[in-house]
């Protein structure tokens, strides 16, 4: 157990000037058999070892990758406490560490998906960038499994519209509005794959118009051309979602003509706009 506990710490010390990539998998590889002793290691290296976090986010996202069942509660949620931490940071933590603690949720979240959820659902009552950010992964690399929570997530998101103000906010929130919608889509032709009881289209529509009427009203106007994208992206799946309602649709659609006469210069957006508007 020693010499395992010795030879990870020494791979970890040598990412710096080797093949970050090759260390990773080595490190898998001996977690294959010694899951629970590199974990702890790595879950150390992370608390203590501040400069080298992202290195060590990269192996831990290596060594999740495979078949973690039957994991150690204790380790599971410590690794959930740190990578939920290190993504909220707002003062010394840099993007890349971010990203790297939020990649490493949604690859636990294989085989932890409740455990993963609850957290963020959790974090969700103030509006985080990387917490959008995260969500809205999540809802694209496990969109089935993501439909018992869209509804919670969507009136919670309806509950913050009002504090979410920068242009980054935006963005990733209109990326979980963006993926839910396509999940929700997803479900409305595979419902009957899913292990849970069928859940009514209504619902869903309910949750996602107050989020359509709010972005198009409030956030249409803005001048950042990443935040159009961000919102021309969301309003295709949203508006896909919404033609299941049983109301009109013409108050829905209303806004189509102006947003392709405002992004007729931007061609990947207008492309998007025309393929998403097509019924």
């Amino acid at each position: 157990m020693k010499c395992v506990y010795n030879e990870v710490v020494s791979l970890l010390a040598h990412m710096d000037d080797q093949d970050k990539g090759k260390i990773a998998l080595r490190i898998a590889f001996i977690a294959e058999t010694k899951l629970a002793i590199v974990l702890t290691v790595l879950l150390e290296k992370l608390q203590k070892d501040e400069q080298s976090r992202v290195d060590i986010y990269c192996a831990l996202e290596k060594v999740l990758q495979q078949d973690t069942q039957g994991l150690e509660r204790r380790l599971l949620e410590k690794i959930i406490t740190l990578a939920s931490n290190h993504m909220r940071e707002t003062q010394e933590a840099t993007n890349e560490l971010k990203v790297a603690a939020s990649n490493t949720l949604v690859t636990l979240a294989r085989c932890y998906f409740n455990d993963v959820m609850c957290e963020l659902l959790y974090c969700l009552e103030l509006p985080e960038e990387f917490i959008f950010v995260t969500l809205g992964n999540l809802s694209s690399a496990y969109a089935l499994e993501c439909i018992p929570f869209v509804g919670m997530i969507l009136n919670v998101m309806i509950s913050m519209l009002e504090l979410v103000k920068d242009s980054r906010m935006r963005q990733a929130f209109c990326g979980v509005l963006e993926k839910c919608s396509r999940a929700v889509n997803g479900y409305f032709t595979n419902w009957g794959k899913c292990p849970f009881p069928r859940m009514g289209e209504s619902q869903f529509c309910n949750a996602i118009l107050p989020l359509y009427c709010h972005v198009t009203s409030n956030w249409l106007i803005c001048e950042e051309l990443e935040l159009k994208q961000a919102i021309i992206k969301a309003l295709g799946p949203m508006m896909s979602l919404l033609l299941h309602r049983k109301e009109p649709q013409n108050p829905i659609f209303k806004e189509i003509s102006w947003l392709l006469e405002q992004y007729k210069e931007e061609m990947d957006v207008l492309h998007v706009t025309k393929l998403r508007c097509r019924s």
